[in-house]
């Protein structure tokens, strides 16, 4: 879907989710490497909300809305999908507040670079 013409995927995260590590900095530079190439694409528009930035609504779990018909609601030991209206509605009330404190564009491809430097420095220092 990422890569079908016509169609815009949005994705919002915090800095937090950049920072947080569950593996090497070599897993973790991976990664951000993979976010900044999903990045450039026409159809994907990333952004991230910054330490700098109060978060509107604290982000207890993840979801993804989808089309406007549903929404995916993912927590640590299930995913649920509801097509309730007022669900939906709330959720992209909810995502709209995200995307309005996030950076998108040159500044959340700096604040990659960023992190990944940070990464690397972090890499270079566990190194032998």
């Amino acid at each position: 879907m990422l890569y079908e013409p016509g169609r815009e995927s949005v994705f919002v995260l915090t800095e937090a989710v950049l920072r947080t590590w569950p593996g090497t900095p070599a897993l973790m530079l991976a990664q951000l490497d993979r976010l900044l190439a999903v990045e450039s694409l026409s159809t994907v528009r990333l952004g991230v909300i910054p330490w700098r930035r109060p978060v509107p609504v604290l982000p207890r779990h993840g979801f993804t809305l989808c089309d406007r018909r549903a929404v995916v609601v993912e927590t640590f030991s299930s995913e649920r999908v509801s097509g309730d209206a007022d669900e939906v509605a709330s959720y992209e009330e909810t995502f709209g507040r995200f995307e309005q404190a996030a950076v998108f564009g040159d500044e959340v491809r700096e604040l990659l670079l960023l992190v990944m430097k940070e990464f690397r420095d972090l890499g270079d220092a566990v190194t032998p």
